[in-house]
């Protein structure tokens, strides 16, 4: 805080950008966001190493090679620009299945969604492997783990039998952005759950809740990831709920996972109890 106080002293500017490894604390950012002197605060999806190599590409590029710089004013456009990984299609998806003599079921978009979140609010562990990767270090809902949030026992099941860590580890929270402020104390979304904020109805949502009474969210727009929306959505509409639980597909010790390949591996070798791969549902056997 010393150092954002210092900083908006000698500049005078109402917006900060934050890079490096230490913007992924959320703590310090809400802190930042709520109690610091700037009005807006931006931290990119992948602000650590990854990212920086970003910024050190692009500054060779404009600054040294001395290429002109396009200046884009769709303000939208560049914060949700963070689904730009690998992608796999339905007949790519089948292909795997097919070859590996794997039982699944094909579901049109919106039998997906009411299937999917009817699992879910059954207590089934859902993983959900959709469209582009994402970039950055947390999975937003394209290579993502989903629980139902209103089970207190879910933070221990998916710790001991998902992702094979400690128990205290809590897990984050993915919202309906129209229906962030109703659960958690924030006023600005956060897309790229790199905030943390005081959870307002922990009785309701107790899985995500971390010890201190905060969680880590992630706020979810239909334009941004309108598949990930419409299934939060049909959660919403049995529950009465907008708020599920999302991990990275992946245990301890690995990454988050790319192909169909690796995204299967994950219900062979933990307890989760389905995967969602494209428009396919296969059952743990």
């Amino acid at each position: 805080m010393k150092m954002v106080n210092h900083i908006h002293k000698k500049t005078n500017m109402k917006n900060l950008c934050l890079g490096g490894g230490v913007a992924l604390n959320g703590v310090a950012n809400c802190k930042i966001l709520k109690d610091g002197p700037f009005e807006n605060l931006h931290i990119p999806p992948s602000p650590g190493d990854g990212g920086s190599a970003i910024g050190c590409a692009q500054y060779l590029y404009y600054c040294h090679k001395k290429n002109k710089r396009k200046i884009e004013n769709d303000v939208e456009r560049i914060k949700n620009n963070v689904y730009v990984g690998p992608s796999y299609s339905n007949d790519e998806i089948k292909s795997f299945l097919d070859t590996n003599k794997i039982n699944f079921k094909f579901l049109a978009t919106n039998s997906l969604h009411e299937t999917t979140a009817k699992l879910i609010s059954d207590g089934n562990v859902v993983g959900w492997y959709q469209g582009k990767m994402e970039w950055g270090p947390r999975a937003l809902g394209n290579r993502s783990i989903l629980a139902d949030p209103r089970n207190a026992k879910m933070k221990d099941i998916l710790n001991e039998k998902i992702k094979h860590r400690e128990s205290f580890r809590p897990f984050a929270p993915c919202i309906l952005e129209e229906h962030a402020l109703e659960y958690f104390d924030i006023d600005t979304p956060s897309p790229y759950m790199l905030l943390v904020a005081p959870v307002k109805k922990p009785e309701l949502i107790p899985a995500v809740t971390h010890v201190d009474g905060t969680a880590r969210l992630q706020t979810i727009s239909k334009d941004t990831n309108a598949l990930f929306y419409g299934l939060i959505n049909e959660f919403y509409k049995i529950t009465d709920v907008p708020v599920l639980i999302n991990t990275s597909m992946n245990v301890r010790g690995e990454p988050i996972v790319n192909t169909p390949e690796q995204a299967y591996n994950m219900i062979v070798k933990t307890d989760m109890d389905y995967i969602v791969l494209g428009n396919y549902i296969v059952k743990k056997q």
